[in-house]
């Protein structure tokens, strides 16, 4: 008789467990990896949203923060007529509004456009839930002209609210404390400290961002008149 070795291999049902040991295994698998891609995801977004939160409060630092109280200044005026004008109460070229601001500050040399600009920060009348800034170079500071190229500050926007604290002889109308809109372009004058409170659509906490304006009280025509005609500005 031959002699035959008896085969060996796996029952049906040692196959069957270890199909299924391999099926929660990978099931295991994919779920680990989601929740990893989910944790990264929110991490990116949290992320995001601190450095969103970042720019927004240094833009208003670095340029609101160090405005002046720079008057208007019409393009076509010769520069006696403007220093004549300055040695007055000037009309500034600050506005402040409940969802809007207008001021003057300075651009770092290294920067494109260089100089004293005009800074127009508002909602966009389109999309209110847009905050948009235009600049304007510091010459002709009456209105925003119509081909200034705004430029979007921030999306996502619920609410925006602007006050401006200061007393009554700076803003000229009698009141005092946190006021809606700042009238102190008769006095020469500009607010204390500007408030600025924004809430977003999707109800992130954003702290309400206050701003000491550094230099108050009438401005010096000739220094205000030699820095308009600087090239370039550095801003710290």
């Amino acid at each position: 008789m031959l002699n035959r070795s008896s085969a060996k291999g796996f029952t049906l049902i040692e196959m069957l467990i270890a199909i299924s040991l391999l099926g929660i295994m990978v099931v295991l698998l994919f779920a680990s990896l989601r929740i990893a891609a989910e944790s990264w995801n929110s991490g990116e977004a949290k992320i995001s949203e601190v450095n969103k939160k970042a720019v927004v409060y240094q833009f208003f630092k670095r340029h609101l923060s160090n405005t002046k109280p720079f008057p208007v200044i019409q393009e076509n005026q010769t520069q006696s007529n403007q220093q004549q004008e300055l040695q007055k109460t000037p009309k500034l070229a600050f506005e402040g509004l409940p969802q809007s601001i207008s001021f003057v500050s300075a651009l770092p040399a290294a920067s494109a456009r260089k100089g004293l600009q005009v800074f127009h920060v508002g909602l966009d009348p389109r999309q209110p839930s847009i905050l948009k800034v235009a600049l304007t170079p510091y010459r002709q500071t009456e209105s925003l002209p119509a081909d200034a190229e705004p430029v979007v500050l921030l999306e996502n926007l619920r609410h925006l609210k602007i006050s401006y604290f200061g007393s009554s002889t700076d803003n000229g109308d009698g009141s005092s404390g946190w006021l809606d809109e700042w009238q102190g372009q008769a006095t020469g004058q500009l607010p204390k400290l500007v408030k600025i409170s924004i809430a977003l659509n999707d109800d992130s906490f954003w702290p309400d961002m206050i701003f000491a304006l550094k230099i108050n009280g009438q401005p010096n025509a000739e220094a205000l008149l030699g820095e308009q005609n600087q090239p370039g500005i550095a801003n710290d």
